[in-house]
């Protein structure tokens, strides 16, 4: 997995569809919906396990064993999701429920429409699909960033870095860039463009996706139509003394994906 790879999707106005060319599934869109809110749910309080173990492996330091068997403990929750013992199991148990409870509503309203519409297969799909989720709340989900490479459409890869140019026909720049965001690297697309965008995603996690909120209706609209979900990631460029820009990420299998 790439943990330093973001893609950029910038076009004029920022409404453009990221659609995948060969969805493993065709789900209803509230099902995926509930499907992609619950991934990013899982894995906020993945991110906050493993913050509570760096700073107790920071708070123990000066004692060689804790420190040891505290790293030990967070390799194996990074690599197989086994629930560290220097973590409170009830309440990390409590968010995993939480997390599913909403995946369920999301899937038991979807249940009842294809039941109402009549298909009864797609129910039954729908129906195992939820109960793997609830025998195993965690197999499903994808830790880490996918990697993926950009067929056609946008540039190479690029720093992602303050001062950086935004567009690859257009002299604006990145700004307010924060030091901590994990995203390193982006793709440039032309700037009041809108021609496809072919990427292909040779290793399944998160992809990311970034919009200006110029079009906001536009932007929501999709977002909520193709299941973004939002980051705690922001920065701008500089036109109009500053366009603010917000980062939105997805869970995307392996395949080759179109952006329209």
């Amino acid at each position: 997995m790439n943990l330093l790879q973001l893609s950029f999707i910038l076009l004029s106005l920022f409404s453009v569809q990221f659609a995948s060319a060969q969805e493993t599934d065709v789900k209803p869109v509230q099902v995926e919906t509930a499907r992609q809110a619950y991934f990013a749910d899982i894995d906020d309080v993945r991110a906050e396990v493993i913050a509570e173990l760096d700073k107790q492996i920071k708070d123990a330091m000066g004692d060689l064993k804790l420190v040891n068997r505290l790293t030990v403990e967070k390799q194996e929750f990074i690599k197989k999701g086994t629930t560290p013992a220097s973590i409170n199991e009830t309440a990390l148990n409590h968010k995993y429920s939480l997390a599913l409870l909403s995946l369920k509503r999301g899937y038991t309203d979807a249940i009842k429409e294809s039941v109402k519409q009549g298909n009864l297969e797609e129910a039954a799909h729908l129906r195992e699909e939820l109960k793997a989720f609830e025998e195993a709340p965690l197999k499903l989900c994808i830790w880490g960033y996918a990697d993926y490479k950009v067929l056609s459409g946008a540039g190479d890869w690029l720093p992602f870095t303050n001062d950086a140019r935004a567009y690859t026909n257009r002299g604006y720049i990145w700004t307010d860039i924060s030091p901590s965001c994990p995203l390193k690297q982006f793709t440039p697309v032309a700037g009041g463009k809108r021609s496809a965008i072919q990427i292909d995603v040779t290793s399944p996690g998160w992809v990311f996706i970034a919009f200006s909120q110029g079009d906001k209706d536009d932007v929501e609209t999709y977002l909520a139509q193709q299941a973004w979900q939002p980051t705690p990631y922001t920065f701008k460029y500089n036109a109009g003394g500053g366009t603010s820009m917000h980062i939105y990420r997805k869970q995307l299998t392996k395949g080759e994906y179109e952006i329209p």
